[in-house]
């Protein structure tokens, strides 16, 4: 299934790496926003909330689990019901954004192919699913 252009918060405390998803994201067609932190991301995604969020685990702060954990209480069901998709390069991540509430996980360093494919992906199993039914 083919996606129109998506506004996707990125929240990586790594500057080259919100940049190169940037592009990565750009490139597909979407328009990307990169912020350092969970808690900018949770101030931006209530000023205008996102299509979809890709976060990294390993941050200064909310940690990318705390980030998704507070989406996904958000008294807001856009927030609370949005997508999201964890990243993280460190043993044990995965684990932890799962359970906190990812749709998907990536591995780091990112694959553009892996990173376009997964945010159709999560998008597709998002619209197949029954409204207010969590992820599997």
């Amino acid at each position: 299934m083919e996606h129109d252009a998506l506004r996707i918060l990125v929240v990586d405390d790594h500057h080259l790496i919100l940049r190169l998803l940037d592009m990565m994201l750009e490139s597909a067609g979407h328009v990307p926003l990169g912020v350092e932190s969970g808690a900018l991301a949770l101030v931006e995604a209530q000023r205008d909330p996102p299509d979809l969020c890709i976060v990294d685990e390993i941050m200064p702060g909310l940690s990318g689990s705390e980030t998704i954990r507070a989406f996904r209480a958000s008294p807001d069901p856009q927030l609370a019901r949005m997508p999201i998709i964890g990243i993280s390069g460190r043993a044990g991540s995965r684990e932890a954004l799962l359970a906190a509430g990812a749709d998907a996980f990536l591995t780091k360093p990112i694959d553009e192919k892996a990173l376009v494919a997964t945010v159709a992906a999560v998008l597709d199993a998002r619209a197949r699913r029954p409204a207010g039914q969590p992820a599997a």
